[in-house]
């Protein structure tokens, strides 16, 4: 085993994630208009605020716009690579 292959994938743990949605600790969104925020969460139909479109899920939390910008504080949406 080499060391790099020791470093937990976060996106193969989200998978194996069990835990019920909505979950503050796995909620990642991102504002994509003043009023529509998508989910950035993998397996996000499981969440009943999801509201799945396309190839896309929006999120309907009532938190949606706090959850959008705690992602982007961590630096966790696709701008923030």
């Amino acid at each position: 085993m080499t060391e790099e292959s020791s470093i937990p994938d976060p996106i193969e743990q989200q998978k194996r994630d069990s835990r019920p949605l909505p979950n503050p600790d796995i909620c990642r969104a991102q504002q994509v208009l003043p009023t529509l925020v998508e989910c950035l969460v993998l397996n996000a139909r499981r969440c009943r605020y999801a509201m799945p479109f396309g190839h896309g899920v929006f999120c309907q939390n009532p938190h949606a716009k706090q959850i959008a910008a705690r992602t982007k504080a961590a630096g966790k949406t696709s701008g923030g690579k």
